[in-house]
């Protein structure tokens, strides 16, 4: 039986190989322009793309059996977060964050957490299009600690806000569905849950709740 070792090392394998023919088909490109008004050049470009992206996801869906946890300051933790997701030079990213008072320290893994966190904050600035402010609210309360990320998108469609969480179900083009299923598996595996409240014609409430110990 394969231990989780064993899959990050297929999964590494794999990326590399999706990685070379990317980057071939990029130097094809660069040397041949011509190439990419042939029928299908875009569409096989950006399938070997989407791969490369589903491996990496899929590849930190394995990380969450084993979790590098460790004690964190919230305030500071988040304050990183923001500082990360504006490293990423979204046009027109606004936030507005609030942190009540006396918040516990929280055991979690940091790395995987924050790819919870920044997964969920770009879908956020996603639905909006670039546009609206983004509000984060870190509160604790009934012994867990909850970080709320709220957009004004205008909410999801009733089917799709039911099998948000669910693999391969996906309303973005090119998306390959397993965002939310994977930052859902790295809250349950902190022992917490994820939520959306989305309310059609308004936007989407997306809560993550974890208790500040781990068992």
């Amino acid at each position: 039986m394969l231990n989780n070792k064993d899959y990050l090392n297929i999964f590494h394998e794999i990326k590399n190989s999706i990685t070379l023919i990317n980057g071939s088909l990029q130097l094809i490109a660069k040397k041949h322009p011509e190439i990419c008004n042939f029928d299908y050049w875009d569409e096989m470009a950006s399938e070997v793309v989407f791969l490369k992206n589903m491996v990496t996801q899929l590849s930190s869906a394995r990380l969450c059996d084993h979790l590098n946890l460790m004690q964190i300051n919230l305030y500071t933790y988040m304050h990183q977060i923001i500082v990360s997701v504006q490293a990423l030079s979204w046009d027109d990213f606004h936030y507005d964050i609030s942190m009540a008072e006396n918040l516990p320290l929280t055991e979690l893994d940091p790395q995987l957490m924050k790819q919870a966190v920044i997964n969920i904050i770009k879908n956020a600035y996603e639905a909006m299009n670039g546009t609206g402010t983004i509000t984060i609210a870190v509160t604790c309360e009934d012994n867990f600690v909850h970080i709320a990320i709220t957009d004004t998108g205008g909410g999801l469609d009733a089917a799709l806000a039911e099998s948000i969480f669910k693999p391969f179900i996906t309303s973005k083009t090119g998306g390959s569905g397993l965002g939310l299923t994977i930052t859902q598996q790295i809250i349950e595996a902190h022992h917490g849950t994820l939520s959306c409240d989305s309310r059609p014609g308004e936007g989407c409430t997306f809560t993550i709740s974890i208790p500040p110990k781990q068992n």
